[in-house]
């Protein structure tokens, strides 16, 4: 049964920003166009996100999208000269909320339309619903992950990467510009976690979304990709909350001491 989700303005918090957002093209553009595809119910906001029309996105390129326009040749006049717009939908029953800087007046398949470039980053809110456990870096918590070697087609590379969080649902790892980068939408297969007390734990991990933290003296950019634990079997989910629980303990123990 589908759910209503409610086309409001979601205000954006720092746990959104990195767990939510999605800043990969290829991603965007798919989302995107598979709302084209499925004639989802949109809100795009204007002058400025006060007034807001109910429309659909009709088609998607690697450069934007078609909207329709709304009934009324005034209020089109207005989004045409809005320079913030935010559009609201949803994608496989969860929350879809983008902004873009214009809406150019054009015709799509002989119907007038609005044209939105394709945003530059895009929210998906799916929250998770697991508690989060953080790591200082200064507990040395790795995941390795097999990479491929641009170097070598087809060969595989292992490489050592920081974790700072984890949950039963993914992970967030580290990444340095220029030493390891982790590409949103892929799909990385036999990683291992060496958890201290349940031994070594081999999963998939397909990444959903690279935040950029900070940038480092030499001007490489720090950025943390949230990864999500795919087709993950019985024994490893519950040795992974076995783990993170008996970090909670400890925690709670350590605030009463």
């Amino acid at each position: 049964m589908k759910k209503d989700i409610p086309l409001t303005i979601e205000s954006i918090s720092d746990s959104d920003e990195l767990e939510c957002r999605i800043s990969s093209g290829r991603q965007i553009e798919s989302i995107l166009r598979n709302i084209a595809e499925t004639g989802s119910n949109a809100a795009l906001y204007y002058n400025p996100h006060r007034d807001f029309i109910m429309t659909t996105i009709l088609d998607v390129d690697e450069d934007g999208m078609w909207v329709e326009q709304g009934s009324s040749g005034t209020v089109n006049l207005q989004i045409t000269s809005s320079h913030r717009i935010k559009l609201i939908s949803s994608h496989l029953q969860v929350k879809v909320q983008f902004s873009v800087n214009e809406a150019s007046d054009v015709t799509y398949d002989g119907r007038p339309a609005f044209f939105l470039p394709l945003p530059e980053s895009l929210y998906r809110f799916q929250r998770r619903g697991y508690f989060r456990l953080s790591f200082p870096t200064s507990q040395n918590m790795r995941c390795i992950v097999n990479m491929a070697n641009p170097a070598n087609a087809g060969a595989i590379e292992p490489r050592e990467v920081t974790i700072v969080d984890i949950s039963g649902g993914g992970l967030g790892l580290i990444c340095l510009e220029g030493d390891v980068e982790l590409q949103a939408g892929e799909t990385y297969s036999r990683c291992e976690l060496n958890l201290p007390g349940e031994g070594l734990l081999v999963v998939n991990l397909t990444v959903r979304n690279v935040v950029p933290l900070s940038t480092t003296k030499t001007g490489n950019v720090i950025s943390r990709a949230g990864c999500e634990f795919r087709n993950i079997d019985g024994q490893t989910s519950a040795k992974l909350q076995r783990f993170i629980t008996d970090k909670q303990r400890q925690m709670a123990a350590e605030t009463t001491l």
